[in-house]
């Protein structure tokens, strides 16, 4: 079995695009298109049905894409192990991270590991929580670093980190009117929203649960999907949001937007999440223990 063919069928399956993985794997459409071919061809099966629109598996190509996840996640497993006897660790080490996180935190992290591991190969998606999590169950990853936690016995979610959530306003906001605001008055502006799925807006659900508040007391608000778009949106007068510290402190700085600080910032974690069954990989291993060592909150 060729482990480039598997890759190669696995790939345009989740892209939904012969050209899509054409370009994640660097090669030339002709050269997947013969790949998944080949592959059709030594199982004596056809992995997609050619007669509906867009890319969709059989079922016997929905078998053959487990299988061949499972595979080429054991291979790298095994590759990973072997390495793990050198010396020097080597070996490609991919992070998911939502967005504060992976913004804010994660390049430091990775810079002062690679300074102990400078083989270490690291690549790093960033998305939100929920999708960061869906990616690590389905082996897409190997860590996430995420902002909220969801029950599942097959991931440990360990806190690597704390945050805050902070009120920012436009700076049109005069200082008695920020001064005088309160809970019970946010109803009446237009509120700017992370995605749903975000753990930034999971985050400020609670918050506001615990300040007698939900979603549906807001008449209007305005949903984007990143929090520099929420910032530059509030920045632009659409309306307020409760955002990350981390986020919001050089916004402030640039006197783009204001932070009211008679709110009580509300603490949140990150959480550095693994699977279960690689926790031992030794590339894992490596990187949970550098970061629980270096950036423990307790």
């Amino acid at each position: 079995m060729n482990f480039k063919k598997l890759e190669a069928f696995i790939t345009v399956l989740e892209k939904k695009s012969f050209s899509e993985a054409a370009i994640a794997l660097k090669s030339s459409q002709p050269a997947i298109s013969l790949k998944v071919k080949s592959l059709e061809d030594e199982l004596g099966i056809e992995l997609f049905d050619r007669g509906h629109s867009g890319i969709q598996p059989t079922l016997q190509g929905n078998l053959v894409y487990h299988a061949a996840k499972d595979i080429l996640q054991r291979w790298v497993q095994l590759n990973d192990d072997l390495k793990g006897f050198h010396d020097t660790l080597t070996g490609t080490l991919a992070i998911g991270a939502s967005t504060i996180p992976g913004t804010y935190l994660l390049p430091g992290w990775i810079m002062n590991f690679r300074k102990l591991y400078p083989k270490v190969k690291i690549t790093v998606e960033i998305s939100d929580s929920t999708k960061i999590l869906n990616k690590l169950l389905d082996h897409q990853i190997d860590i996430g670093i995420v902002g909220v936690q969801q029950l599942s016995g097959k991931v440990t979610f360990s806190p690597i980190a704390t945050d805050s959530l902070v009120c920012i306003t436009p700076n049109e906001f005069s200082p008695s009117e920020a001064d005088e605001l309160d809970f019970s008055e946010l109803k009446k502006y237009d509120l700017v929203l992370r995605e749903e799925g975000s753990g930034t807006r999971l985050v400020m659900e609670d918050y506001f649960a615990s300040n007698g508040l939900s979603m549906e007391d807001f008449d209007t608000s305005f949903s984007i999907g990143s929090t520099e778009g929420v910032i530059a949106a509030v920045e632009a007068g659409i309306g307020i949001s409760f955002v990350s510290k981390l986020a919001a402190a050089p916004a402030v700085k640039a006197n783009r937007v204001q932070m009211i600080e008679r709110f009580k910032p509300f603490q949140r974690r990150i959480y550095l999440s693994i699977l279960n069954e690689t926790a031992n990989r030794p590339i894992i291993k490596e990187f949970v223990d550098f970061l629980v060592k270096n950036n423990s909150i307790y």
